[in-house]
């Protein structure tokens, strides 16, 4: 039997009081990682004690089987309910279960919805819908009216890693079916202690996939179509990615795909002894056979589009990369959670995302989603000065601080969309108020970003010329840029400097490279008469890489003599 790491043993017992002393729905939140198969284990035998029945349900049979199988590792009885296992249990003390079959049986009448369960048990628990006719609520109110009817005890306890819904909504609260956190065990209480590597968000030579225009459908996911239609144009980036993870010195890695024939376009481009790809149809004998192989290092590369995200453990992996946007923000930290567990030839693990994922949900206040958006030390040309609230550094289209404040995310925003009923700012991109729910003003607006261009050209430079003006309407400095080619064409540049947002990415896109002395002049953006004194202090680039736009030439990168 194993022996409880100190946190189990302490939230063990937090569980055991509670469940005790209320009758209310429980949460137990324990990250990826933390043991929860075992704390389940360990809270059905001791119910069992007692002469309890228990059911423990998850909608993943992989995570069924894992359950039950660290269950008999701590020589605990049980029985199994699931179709897709072919077994249907229903008289053992403790059952695990897929919610479908139990509710299959319940509507059919068979024998397993004629007797009594004392402790039901959910895993994944964020998966539960209010709604009452759901799997889940309906074998609640079967259950819970038994034990209604034959006056007797009756618990509920979920366990999560991810215990929120959307963009970081609590599943817990007086308005939630969870009304208290029994105990709450996170990532990074578990890295500090040791028992999860730290996951590192590294940078990447390949461009993205721009998936910025693909909608949200009523079911609240990407459209599947259009998600199919950018991947099938852009075949050359997927294959020009898979040919840079490859030259990656990794001991394993997940690749996260868009749509399921995406998968085998990846496939097609990765060593096909050491790649394999995993889908939802993929029989469940061949499933574990190529799991097998890669927990023994025989399979580099796994692809999936979503399979992979919950109940697989290869602790030698430590690499995922994602090609596939995703909406879901809990899919998002299951899937980097696949890569933090410990390894004795890993010290960290490396997120890599083409997809834009770490952007869009950069509002989130999420630990792991606070330290991706942090900027690296390679990424220094796109810093911008520290947050006046916290200090943190942030970068040039940062659109609220990534800083913390008393273990708290900091609420500086460089660019928001204020509440109309509570004036609370939000994210820009947000649809509800973050505070009070409110549907926000134009919800459907959407950032504009500079579009990826095929029509890219470099030019030298020969000459340069520099002047400020003042802004008509507030009297704030503009400044404003004309370089001539060595072929005579003359392209143009203007900043502004009116708002704070504005001002940021003048100075780390222009100032910082260009100005001898940059941070003194910084405090004086906006001030006509000090950014004249700057121009003096200008270096004139040698080259400059610019992008074809409504017929103009729009500059992406300025190349200095001794540059690359």
């Amino acid at each position: 039997m194993l022996i409880l790491r100190p946190y189990q043993d302490e939230a063990l017992t937090k569980i055991k009081k509670r469940l005790k002393e209320v009758s209310h729905p429980l949460l137990a939140t324990v990250s990826v990682g933390g043991g929860k198969s075992i704390l389940i284990s360990k809270v059905l035998s001791w119910a069992a004690s007692y002469g309890y029945r228990c059911l423990c349900l998850t909608l993943n049979s992989t995570l069924i089987k894992q359950n039950a199988d660290t269950h008999k590792r701590e020589n605990g009885d049980y029985g199994i309910n699931c179709a897709s296992m072919k077994s249907k249990a229903s008289e053992d003390l403790i059952i695990f279960g897929s919610p479908n079959s139990i509710c299959q049986q319940i509507r059919n009448k068979q024998e397993v919805c004629t007797k009594p369960f004392q402790l039901i048990i959910v895993d994944e628990c964020h998966q539960i819908s209010h709604n009452p006719n759901s799997m889940y609520q309906r074998i609640f109110s079967h259950y819970g009216a038994m034990a209604q009817k034959e006056q007797y005890n009756f618990r509920i306890l979920g366990f999560s890693g991810t215990p929120f819904r959307d963009k970081n909504q609590s599943i817990c609260g007086p308005e939630a079916f969870f009304k208290e956190e029994v105990c709450n065990i996170t990532t990074q209480q578990l890295i500090a202690e040791g028992y999860l590597v730290k996951p590192y968000f590294g940078l990447t030579q390949s461009e993205s996939f721009n998936f910025k225009d693909v909608k949200i459908g009523n079911t609240g996911k990407f459209n599947q179509k259009q998600l199919q239609e950018i991947t099938d144009k852009s075949v050359r980036l997927t294959g020009k990615i898979m040919h840079e993870l490859q030259q990656i010195e990794c001991m394993g890695m997940f690749i996260f795909c868009s749509t399921i024939s995406h998968c085998f376009e990846a496939l097609r481009s990765l060593p096909q002894n050491k790649s394999a790809v995993i889908i939802g149809n993929t029989p469940h004998k061949e499933r574990q056979k190529i799991l097998a192989k890669a927990q023994r290092g025989e399979i580099k590369f796994l692809v999936s589009v979503s399979i992979l995200m919950v109940g697989v453990d290869i602790p030698l992996y430590n690499y995922c990369a994602w090609l596939r946007p995703t909406e879901s923000l809990i899919l998002f930290i299951q899937g980097i959670g696949r890569v933090l567990r410990l390894h004795p030839d890993k010290d960290h693990a490396t997120v890599l995302d083409f997809s834009g994922n770490i952007e869009r949900f950069q509002d989130i206040d999420n630990p792991i989603i606070n330290e991706a958006i942090k900027p690296k030390p390679q990424q220094e040309d796109q810093y911008i000065i520290p947050c006046y609230d916290c200090g943190q550094l942030n970068k040039i289209l940062s659109r609220r601080c990534c800083g913390s404040i008393n273990n708290k995310r900091c609420e500086h925003y460089f660019e928001f969309k204020p509440c109309h009923a509570c004036e609370t700012q939000n994210d820009t991109t947000a649809r509800h108020c973050r505070s009070c729910q409110a549907e926000l003003i134009d919800p459907n607006a959407k950032l504009k970003s500079q579009a990826a261009t095929k029509d890219v050209n470099e030019f030298i430079v020969k000459k340069a010329r520099y002047g400020v003006s003042s802004n008509m309407k507030d009297g704030t400095a503009i400044l404003r840029c004309a370089y001539t080619t060595v072929e005579g064409k003359v392209i143009y540049e203007a900043h502004f400097t009116s708002t704070e947002k504005a001002r940021n990415i003048f100075y780390g896109s222009f100032v910082r490279q260009c100005v001898t002395d940059a941070s003194s002049y910084y405090p004086y953006l906006s001030d006509p008469h000090r950014m004249r004194a700057m121009l003096s202090s200008i270096k004139t680039p040698h080259r400059l890489v610019c992008y074809k736009e409504d017929d103009r030439w729009k500059i992406r990168k300025k190349v200095f003599y001794g540059g690359p």
